[in-house]
């Protein structure tokens, strides 16, 4: 693991401060080097009830890692993958976390990158999943980090023009009224692989290093591929309306919104949602059909 944060220049950990901890039983491993709290890396089995329940919608800021099933934002980095070992299969997930509060550093964002698939294709092999005989290719660049903030939403005639929003008509949102500052949006870049993030906030731009600007109000997600997967197979959370086939591949919508009885926490429970939700008919039914595949009316 040391030797992997060097090459990616992610940090000069000294391997006597390093922690690693491995499970001879099955696949995993987890790495806290540098410094107490300040780069993590970890690699384990992921089980699907975990990967369904979604308690919080990913970070508007990430951006795709090429065509695989993982993204990467300012302080973390996430990849999914298919193990299959002793005729079992499972799902590894391959997780970095850094302690940054750098949102647009370009560089830092492609060594996590580089290094989550690294790991994983060392992983792979060392705990013999069949899938390492075909290890995943560095990525050697990734899509343009989102635009933060309303200023830089307004630039463009139409604030929700490229990104996860690309399909929110004003009139859908509702009224939010706050003493300053009025709603707009950020999205992932499109395509992703995995996931799209539409959220929409209310404020102004201002904004302090590693924190986004504006209050979260909703948040709208396409999950795709394993997570979407996990969400069609749950018997506690799928959502038979929005967990739907796209071009022969799983996908679901859902609609965060934030908790009632705690407003910086979102609600927990996506699976309370069903078609009385509006926003999320809304967003499911405009997705879908500029994807190519149309909600059954």
């Amino acid at each position: 693991m040391v030797d992997l944060i060097q090459a990616a220049d992610l940090g000069n950990p000294n391997s006597e401060d390093s922690t690693v901890e491995m499970n001879t039983d099955e696949p995993s491993v987890s790495c806290h080097a540098v410094a107490p709290n300040t780069l993590d890396l970890s690699v384990y089995v992921e089980e699907q009830p975990y990967i369904a329940s979604g308690l919080r919608p990913p970070d508007p800021l990430l951006v795709p890692i090429g065509d695989l099933p993982g993204f990467v934002t300012h302080d973390y980095s996430q990849l999914y993958g298919p193990c299959t070992r002793e005729n079992k299969k499972i799902t590894l997930s391959s997780w970095i976390n850094i302690d940054s509060s750098e949102l647009d550093n370009p560089d830092a964002r492609l060594a996590m990158a580089r290094l989550l698939v690294d790991m994983t294709n060392k992983a792979r092999a060392r705990f013999g999943c069949a899938e390492s005989a075909n290890a995943l290719s560095l990525p050697s660049e990734l899509p343009e980090i989102p635009e933060v903030g309303r200023e830089a939403a307004s630039r463009a005639e139409d604030p929700f023009r490229g990104t996860a929003c690309s399909f929110v008509e004003r009139s859908w949102l509702p009224e939010y009224e706050f003493e300053h500052g009025e709603f707009w949006a950020m999205g992932t870049p499109q395509p992703s692989g995995l996931i799209s993030t539409c959220e929409i906030r209310i404020g102004n731009s201002d904004h302090t290093d590693g924190d986004v600007p504006g209050k979260p109000k909703s948040a709208f997600v396409m999950y795709e591929g394993p997570l979407a997967k996990a969400r069609h197979e749950s018997e506690k959370y799928s959502l038979p309306e929005y967990d739907v086939m796209c071009h022969g591949e799983p996908v679901s919508f859902r609609h965060y919104t934030l908790s009632e009885d705690d407003p910086t926490q979102w609600d927990k429970d996506p699976a309370d949602q069903s078609s009385d939700d509006g926003l999320l008919d809304n967003f499911a039914r405009a997705a879908a059909e500029r994807a190519g595949c149309p909600l059954p009316k």
